[in-house]
């Protein structure tokens, strides 16, 4: 159902012609265009990636060679006239020697030394470092003096920290502002020796301003809107093309993207993908950012753009115009052979297929179809011809049957002899053969009534009772039967001529093995709502090889999808069970059990259909 109302069936051959090229033609452009694109931008990061760490490394250089030179002329600075050892002719005040007097302790940390050495720092400042912001100068102690006054010195006294500054390289802190300009400035940090012991003496600050950094980074570019910008070891930027960004932490910026932990990868902000890279300072510790656009580095993206765009509107153009063209002349034998099925359909078979010699599988289906309609006709008059022959056989057969049955012996005329010897029987004062007379016309009438499936249980006593009388008759009483079924189950049902051939297996393989001196128990219990019948014999028992096929041909017989293959000796049980498990179900019917030298027990399980006077709450 679901193939007869699928879309696919709502178009025509040429439809589905068109649609499977547009498929095939479109799917290997995009494959094609797909693959491009890919390994286009993939070789473009990696083109981007070289030259953008080329040139951010060599910005870190810069950079490292800048502060270089910054801390040598602060060492100069710092160590004074070199004094030859053992000469003290020189003024301790000198300014020559104030900043190592000043550090050692061999000056007076007074108001004048600390104004002496503001104003070298500010005349320092003046002539050799314009871009710094201001000087600080920390002792081992904590003791400091600033540039820009006692209230900024004091400020250093309150934060210094033994840890901050014992570095015995120069090194930079994270990007601050300046406390009086409020200016993004960068603490560069430099150790000043002592010209005694070469010692770290103290540390030299000097707050520098991003306008030489910007000098440095502003003569770089990538493309047309690539710039670098530059992270502090903190995260804040310390360089970007746009000032307001300055002194900002990247992750509160719009920046945040960018903060990769991975050099070389693809970020995207909004609906537009950035190449990155970076590459990260061992003096600085500042880490040179590179972005760039990818759409401007693929240029080349653009030009294969367009190229596929046209190639996909030629084929678009050649698969709309073309292929309907060669489809219908492709399809123009199938045209007629649907024509001629149509007929055919109708109940034409004498439609004339046009045969053709050729090697077009649309042709040979014509011709197929044409030797079809041949065969086909040949066929038809070869079963016209059975069916003939076979109306005649059914005829002769029917006339056989009507014979049969007229040959047929009525069973009226069999019960009227049986009844006519029981009564010679009785005048002659025979009482055996009178018994066994009535008990074998009652036997048959009973066995060849078949108007019911299922008959109440008494009736199936009543009859097994005349069958054990004519048992007894024949072994002149040596054979002995007991009946110990309650009289409150006698009014269940169960299938008519179900323990009959029971009691005749017994009576075949106990009685008759021991010349009658054997003895047959019918008893019956109920468990919950099923009733258990058992028929125990004396006999010899039975192998348990023998037990074990027995078994398997009741158990065969009671599955309906066996075959009926029976052993000999066993077609009345497997009878039977076939006839049980058909009525009531797979659960009911025969178990048989066999104790060699005492004894078989065969039991027969059915469901309780009248409840009357039954108790069904336990066993019985």
């Amino acid at each position: 159902m679901k193939n007869k109302f699928s879309i696919y069936h709502f178009f025509s051959v040429n439809q589905k012609m068109v649609i499977v090229f547009l498929l095939v033609s479109l799917t290997g452009v995009f494959t094609i265009a797909l693959s491009a694109h890919y390994y286009y931008t993939r070789a473009t990061s990696q083109d981007f990636y070289k030259l953008a760490s080329g040139a951010s490394a060599s910005l870190n250089n810069q950079l490292d060679q800048y502060f270089n030179n910054l801390a040598n002329t602060t060492y100069a600075m710092a160590a004074g006239s070199l004094r030859r050892a053992g000469d003290e002719q020189f003024s301790r005040s000198s300014e020559s020697f104030i900043i190592q007097d000043w550090l050692t302790g061999r000056i007076e940390r007074s108001a004048g030394a600390r104004l002496e050495l503001e104003n070298l720092f500010k005349r320092q400042m003046t002539l050799s470092y314009s871009e710094v912001e201001s000087m600080v100068m920390v002792s081992n102690s904590g003791a400091a003096v600033s540039s820009r006054g006692e209230g900024d010195a004091a400020v250093y006294r309150k934060q210094w920290t033994k840890d901050l500054y014992t570095g015995q390289q120069p090194s930079l802190l994270p990007m601050e502002r300046a406390r009086l300009s409020r200016i993004p400035v960068v603490p560069f940090v430099v150790p000043i020796y002592s010209t005694k012991n070469v010692e770290v003496a103290g540390h030299l600050i000097l707050n520098v301003t991003t306008a030489r950094i910007s000098d440095i980074m502003g003569r770089t570019r990538i493309g047309e809107t690539g710039y670098f910008f530059i992270l502090d070891q903190s995260g804040v930027i310390v360089f970007h093309p746009d000032p307001s960004m300055i002194g900002t932490r990247i992750e509160s910026s719009s920046l945040s993207p960018f903060a990769v932990a991975k050099a070389n990868t693809i970020e995207h902000v909004g609906k537009t993908a950035y190449l990155t890279t970076y590459t990260d300072s061992a003096f600085t510790k500042w880490r040179v950012v590179a972005v760039v656009p990818l759409e401007e580095m693929a240029t080349g993206l653009k030009v294969a753009r367009n190229s596929i765009i046209i190639v996909v509107s030629f084929l678009l153009l050649f698969v709309l115009l073309i292929v309907p063209m060669l489809t219908k002349a492709l399809l123009s034998p199938i045209m007629r052979l649907n024509q001629n099925m149509r007929q055919v359909r109708r109940g034409d078979l004498s439609v004339k297929v046009d045969v053709r010699q050729s090697r077009d599988e649309f042709q040979m289906l014509s011709n197929n179809f044409s030797h079809m309609l041949m065969t086909l006709n040949e066929l038809i008059d070869r079963v016209y011809r059975f069916q003939i022959r076979e109306m005649h056989l059914e005829l002769r057969q029917k006339d056989a049957t009507i014979k049969a049955l007229q040959n047929q012996i009525n069973p009226h005329f069999l019960y009227n002899s049986l009844d006519i010897i029981k009564s010679i029987a009785f005048l002659e004062e025979v009482p055996k053969i009178e018994r066994m007379v009535g008990n074998l016309a009652s036997f048959f009438r009973y066995t060849t009534k078949l108007d019911r499936i299922e008959v109440p249980l008494r009736n199936e006593l009543e009859h097994l009772n005349e069958y054990l009388e004519i048992i007894r008759i024949r072994f002149n009483n040596n054979f002995i039967s007991r009946n110990y079924v309650s009289d409150k189950y006698l009014d269940v049902s169960l299938v008519k001529l179900s323990l009959q051939p029971i009691v005749e297996n017994a009576v075949k393989y106990a009685v008759e093995e021991n010349n009658g001196d054997a003895t047959i128990i019918i008893s019956a219990y109920n468990i919950e709502e099923d009733l258990f019948i058992e028929v125990v014999d004396n006999g010899r028992g039975i192998e348990q090889d023998r037990l074990r096929l027995i078994q398997e041909s009741i158990l065969r017989a009671g599955n309906i999808n066996e075959p009926d293959n029976e052993m000999d000796g066993t077609v009345g049980l497997s009878n039977v069970q076939a006839r049980l498990v058909l009525q009531y179900g797979p659960p009911y019917g025969l178990t048989i059990s066999s104790f060699p030298g005492r004894g078989t027990v065969v039991t027969l399980r059915i469901p309780i259909r009248n409840r009357k006077n039954v108790q069904t709450n336990g066993k019985m």
